[in-house]
């Protein structure tokens, strides 16, 4: 257990971690009230979308969303996945192309039923449209890898992989997606404590 969530921690910073560039906008959140996720649904709505891509997104919220904790109010995150494209690289160097991974969120009271929330989220396989800036997760990187060689080596890894390999920007997309879904739901505060509870967990548990 602890295992799998080390992973869903390391795979959730190390996309924030590229980043840096990104803006996005702030978000504050669906709730002024503590809330947690208790269930997660995703159906993909496009015939773009591969098959499996929904269920192998479900799981990856799931696991993300076990960051926030189990405390207030129950609520359930719906995600329409409507479209996944993967970039054609001769396309891309003529007249322009890129991944392109949609959904609508519909956040709802878990226990009513209410709908409390629906927001778009679009994301591509290079960077996540999470919070902007690279601190949080460099943090951890860190400790991971004092020198920083293998996290440059793992990025440019994974970049590259993503232009050539479908199957490593499906994964790439899926994460993007999730930490996008959890950040409008969640909001920028909320978020931010929980990578810097994460990262402080991590620091501990490696000294």
């Amino acid at each position: 257990m602890h295992s799998t969530k080390l992973n869903g921690l390391v795979g959730l910073i190390s996309a924030l971690a590229l980043c840096a560039c990104a803006t996005t906008p702030a978000s504050v959140g669906v709730s002024n009230e503590p809330t947690y996720v208790a269930n997660v649904e995703v159906v993909q709505s496009d015939a773009s979308v591969p098959q499996g891509f929904a269920d192998a997104l479900r799981t990856v919220v799931v696991n993300e969303a076990a960051f926030y904790g189990t405390s207030g109010r129950p609520i359930t995150v719906r995600i329409d996945v409507n479209r996944v494209h993967f970039k054609y690289v001769l396309q891309a160097l003529i007249i322009g192309d890129n991944n392109d991974a949609r959904g609508q969120v519909t956040v709802l009271d878990a226990s009513a039923g209410q709908q409390m929330a629906s927001f778009p989220v679009r994301v591509d396989a290079e960077r996540s449209h999470g919070i902007s800036g690279a601190g949080l997760a460099m943090g951890v990187l860190e400790v991971l890898d004092p020198t920083g060689i293998l996290a440059i080596g793992n990025a440019v890894g994974s970049a590259s992989s993503a232009d050539i390999n479908r199957s490593g920007t499906a994964v790439a997309m899926r994460a993007n997606l999730a930490d996008e879904t959890l950040r409008q739901t969640f909001g920028d505060t909320r978020t931010r404590a929980v990578i810097r509870a994460r990262q402080e967990e991590l620091r501990n548990t490696h000294h």
